[in-house]
């Protein structure tokens, strides 16, 4: 047979066709990174190659494309993002950093631009679009994402979208700093991410008609029609993988804009469980046939992205690919990008560059002592407008009003209540507020965090003023970190040098310290199955239903401040 020298000759494979939903015995030839041959049965004889594998019946499928993620939420620098999610499959992802946006503004975008750069992993990005999150003055915020900044970053060759417009009730309401970043995008042809957790109806259709094109948002079987025949790519992270959306996705008639991402995925689940790899087995498990799984997770992230000739196992497409034993068997045994292998048996053999230039923390604390978490109200008693957890399973929050008693500015809790005290510092020093936290489970101690959505300033939460200041203190040490403390001490750390969010420690070792963390905040009496994810958003001032800020309570629906306390 005539033909090109081909770098890899795969045969005896099981190879999945992302297009016509099936899989077929075959074989792949590969040259200069892509694809030349994709064909059923056996190769003629004859076919040059510098490298040739049987693959004894295993399965071929595209690399995994997660189309909405933020880096920053494995705690983690890209490389050593890297080294945890090319083992597992992904081998592409749209990175939204508005995390490192928000807490160094314009520096951190180029820093993790820069620090991506080279990666065997294909990282793409979104410019951050709501820092602050909101315009609505909720919090102290450390850094603006400007028209003009979007403008300068869009025409780098890796920037394909705007993150996601999370101030979803800002633009709605026609909001003109939203509006200018949008019009900065659109000139450049970017997608428009969105978050819309709430809006229905002409809201919806208000919020949309500015372009946006996507929602990755708490899904539900009434939403997911609706956005779909809005024409929103429709993306289903874990939390709304339930029996009733999964029934609802697979009644459509039209999927081919359902995709599957994973929005935030901690240290301690990136090392034990996968990164898209745990999405696509979570979809498979509660009955999305494997071979559209694959689908959502390959060709139509990619096709939703833009990214031409990306996610399909075909000729003249580029060459990412899986070898799995099977359906969902992950690891995969080995991970090619561009024809070339980077993992094999679950272990990253390529190289993964530097860490990126320094990139110091602008938090100004060091120590704090009890007193700083005392309340500076002259009363015995009032009322705490307490933001309540709502589930064990999501970030939902409300508000209800309960009786607190206040001995020297103190909160006085019971054994027996199921209250909390929470503070936030602003990453300045110039702002803090201190209020009350309901059904948090939390019996003793503290957790103090630099790493807390969106604006990232200084969250604590605890039981005593005294368990408070020692968690904070050696949160705060070093740049930033995490910290769990009782009143004998702080027991678990993990600390977070890098623009106080993210770590290069080895994942392993970030991984341990996270389930330190979350270990100790269960043995402390939280219930919730994500700790820290809880946590970190209870300052989530875009996150319905009500939040905490440096500046009080959050109503996040009226985009408007609540006190704390109130005199009944």
């Amino acid at each position: 047979m005539k033909g090109p020298e081909l770098d890899l000759l795969i045969t005896g494979a099981e190879i999945l066709d992302v297009f016509r939903l099936r899989a077929f015995q075959g074989w792949v030839g590969i040259k200069d990174g892509r694809f030349i041959y994709v064909e059923p049965g056996e190769p003629p004889p004859g076919i040059p190659t510098c490298q040739a594998v049987e693959a004894h019946g295993a399965l071929i499928t595209p690399g995994l494309i997660d189309a909405h993620m933020h880096m920053e939420s494995s705690l983690l620098s890209p490389r050593r993002f890297a080294e945890g999610a090319l083992p597992h499959g992904t081998t592409c992802v749209l990175a939204d950093p508005h995390e490192v946006a928000s807490a160094a503004g314009e520096e951190g975008i180029r820093w993790i631009m820069q620090a991506a750069a080279g990666l065997p992993l294909r990282v793409y990005f979104a410019i951050p679009s709501c820092v602050p999150p909101t315009s609505a003055g909720l919090e102290t915020t450390g850094a603006e994402v400007t028209a003009e900044l979007v403008r300068k970053l869009a025409g780098a060759s890796e920037v394909i979208a705007l993150g996601e417009v999370m101030d979803y009730r800002g633009l709605a309401a026609g909001d003109e700093r939203l509006r200018r970043i949008i019009e900065a995008a659109a000139s450049y042809g970017l997608l428009m991410e969105g978050h819309v957790p709430s809006l229905l109806g002409t809201e919806l259709s208000e919020y949309l008609s500015y372009g946006i094109t996507s929602d990755h948002t708490l899904m539900t079987p009434e939403k997911i029609p609706e956005l779909v025949g809005k024409g929103v790519a429709l993306m289903l992270q874990l939390k709304s993988l339930t029996p009733e959306n999964v029934a609802a996705v697979l009644d459509l008639p039209d999927r081919s804009r359902v995709m599957l991402v994973t929005d935030d995925v901690d240290p301690a689940r990136l090392r034990t469980e996968g990164h898209l790899s745990s999405i696509v087995k979570a979809a498979m498990a509660r009955g999305v046939p494997w071979e559209e799984a694959f689908s959502m997770a390959t060709l139509r992230p990619a096709t939703y992205l833009g990214l031409r000739r990306m996610g399909a196992i075909a000729p003249g497409w580029t060459a990412d690919f899986l070898v799995l034993e099977g359906p969902g068997l992950f690891p995969p045994r080995t991970v090619y990008v561009g024809g070339r292998k980077v993992a094999e048996e679950g272990e990253l053999i390529a190289p993964v560059g530097f860490p990126g230039p320094p990139l110091s923390s602008n938090l100004c604390y060091d120590r704090f002592v009890p007193e700083d978490f005392l309340v500076e109200l002259d009363l015995q008693e009032c009322l705490a407008n307490a933001v309540s957890v709502q589930s064990e399973d999501n970030t939902l929050t409300d508000l209800e009003r309960v009786p607190v008693r206040l001995k020297g500015g103190r909160v006085v809790l019971g054994p027996e209540d199921d209250l909390a005290l929470i503070a936030v510092f602003s990453r300045d020093g110039s702002s803090h507020s201190i209020g009350v936290v309901k059904d948090l489970g939390l019996k003793r101690g503290a957790f103090a965090s630099t790493f807390s959505h969106d604006a990232h300033n200084l969250l604590v939460v605890g039981r005593s003023p005294e368990a408070m200041a020692l968690a904070a203190s050696r949160a705060c040490e070093g740049g930033g970190g995490i910290a769990v403390a009782d009143e004998g001490g702080v027991i678990a750390h993990l600390p977070l040098p890098i623009a106080g969010i993210l770590t290069d420690a080895p994942l392993d070792a970030v991984a341990s310290s996270f389930n330190q963390i979350e270990d100790s905040l269960r043995r402390f009496g939280m219930r919730h199955a994500r700790p820290f994810l809880l946590l970190s958003t209870l300052t989530l001032s875009v996150s319905p239903r009500y939040k905490f800020s440096d500046k009080g309570v959050v109503d996040v629906e009226a985009r408007r401040l609540i006190p704390p306390f109130i005199n009944p």
